[in-house]
């Protein structure tokens, strides 16, 4: 859902209240208290800004979420679907692709290549999982997903 400013921020407030008051019962100074209370409030804030900025993108199974989702409201542009059951091969998702340079760029990938890229998009696995399924470490999946990328931005 996010992070919810108003109702963070009062449960730091009262935990703060409380914490203040075991502090002060337990001896401990002022400056010392309000030095705490300071580093916990960075966290706080840091906290909120993270939230704020990393979202789960929405399932697609869950049509109200995905309807109210405000990250594909903002990011509609980029959402691209077609119904799989259309496509006859593998590797035809691959002529759906509009853009001419990016097409022939996509052409260019060698089978294991197009095969990760296509197990990714299409299939939806993550780097970590096709590791796995690979045998090999995540480590090498990225970079030849790097490589892919390199190769897609060719101009």
């Amino acid at each position: 859902m996010g992070f919810h400013y108003f109702y963070e921020k009062c449960k730091f407030e009262l935990e703060w209240e409380q914490l203040e008051q075991e502090y002060t019962a337990a001896g401990m100074e002022e400056t010392a208290i309000s030095l705490m209370k300071l580093f916990d409030w960075q966290w706080f804030c840091s906290r909120r800004v993270y939230e704020n900025h990393v979202q789960d993108f929405p399932s697609e199974a869950m049509s109200d979420e995905t309807a109210n989702s405000m990250l594909l409201k903002k990011f509609a542009a980029l959402s691209v679907s077609f119904g799989l059951e259309d496509l006859n091969g593998r590797y035809d998702w691959i002529e759906t692709i509009e853009d001419r340079k990016l097409y022939q760029n996509l052409c260019s990938l060698t089978y294991a290549d197009l095969e990760l890229l296509t197990l990714i998009v299409i299939d939806g696995y993550t780097q970590a999982e096709i590791a796995r399924l690979y045998g090999c470490s995540r480590n090498s999946i990225y970079k030849r997903m790097k490589k892919i990328k390199k190769i897609l931005r060719r101009g």
